[in-house]
Order: C-alpha cells, then structure tokens, then sequence
C-alpha cells in the first residue's frame, strides 16, 4: 500500500510515454504537432466552408454542425476521462489493501481493468489523430469532409471500443445522457 502511488505513476509514466511517442512520430514523419487544437485548426483550413451563406441544411452547414457538435462531445467525454483517472490514482491505495484478503480482491481487479481501459484510450486517440494528420486532405471535396466526421466519430467512439475489447467504464457523454434517461420514477 505504501508503494501505490509510485506503481500508479509508473503506469500513467508509461501510458503517456507511449501516447507522446506516437506524437512524436507524426510530428517528425508530417511535420504538424499531433493535437486537438491543430486537428480543430486543420478543419476549419480544410473545410472552407462560407459563414456568410452557411445554409444548416446544406450538406455543407450538416457537417459543420455535425464536426462542432462532436468536438463539444469530444471535450466533454475526455475532460471526464481526465477525471476519471485523477479518481482512480485516488483510490489505487485502497485498491492495492484490497488485495489482502480473498474476500475483496474484486475491488483491485475491477479498479485495475477500470484504470487500464482508460490509459488505453489515450493511445488509441494518440493513433487516430495520427492516421487523421497523415491522410492528405489539400483538396476540399465531399469524400474528405466526409472523413474527417469518420475521424471525429472515431475519437468519440475510442471509449466504446476499448470498453467492449478490455472491459471498463464509459465517458461518453451521449450514452451517459440516455442511461440516465431510462431511469424511471
């Protein structure tokens, strides 16, 4: 119990060197920093889409409402995240007593799986926005708008994905919202 905090720290060590060296690898091999503000920055250049005229039922003004709606998720679901593991590393004390007796090594293997889903996404997100900043999008046609709300479902869904592969808890928002909503009074 005394060495917790430095076993989680070699976990959350080890999980960000892992995400910052597929940063790095797209900032050497693309030149770009690989990062939400530039993924942000990269549509708005990309997707030249006219605010003066922008009809919301366009194809135009439904992938731009699509992408900004989607990025509010995207920050809503990972500031959660963040949380989430700031919880975790909180609790993994008690995680690692728990191990003690037979009766409540549960606790450990559920906090485990919990914290391990929820490093695992920032590399898989670290991997989709690399793919995303790798993929050539100079031309502004349909197929690429198209990719890019491809790219951003991606990153919102990374959670669900790591969740039915290793197990865990969900931050998204959306599906947070409706099973929320199917509680009855």
């Amino acid at each position: 119990m005394n060495f917790s905090f430095f076993i989680i720290t070699m976990f959350l060590d080890l999980s960000s060197n892992i995400s910052l060296a597929i940063q790095n690898l797209g900032e050497q091999l693309l030149g770009n920093s690989i990062c939400f503000s530039e993924l942000i920055n990269k549509i708005n250049t990309n997707l030249s889409i006219e605010t003066a005229s922008i009809n919301i039922f366009s194809i135009d003004g439904l992938i731009k409402a699509t992408l900004s709606i989607s990025l509010l998720n995207l920050v809503f679901s990972y500031s959660l995240r963040y949380i989430m593991v700031k919880v975790f590393v909180l609790l993994s004390p008690f995680a690692f007593l728990s191990l003690t007796l037979d009766a409540t090594s549960w606790f450990f293997k559920t906090w485990i799986k919990n914290l391990f889903s929820l490093l695992l996404i920032q590399i898989i997100v670290s991997l989709v926005l690399l793919i995303l900043f790798a993929l050539d999008f100079s031309t502004s046609n349909l197929l690429n708008k198209f990719i890019y709300v491809g790219g951003i479902y991606a990153l919102i869904r990374a959670n669900s994905f790591v969740r039915e592969f290793v197990g865990g808890i969900s931050t998204n928002i959306s599906q947070s919202v409706q099973n929320f909503s199917s509680f009855r009074i």
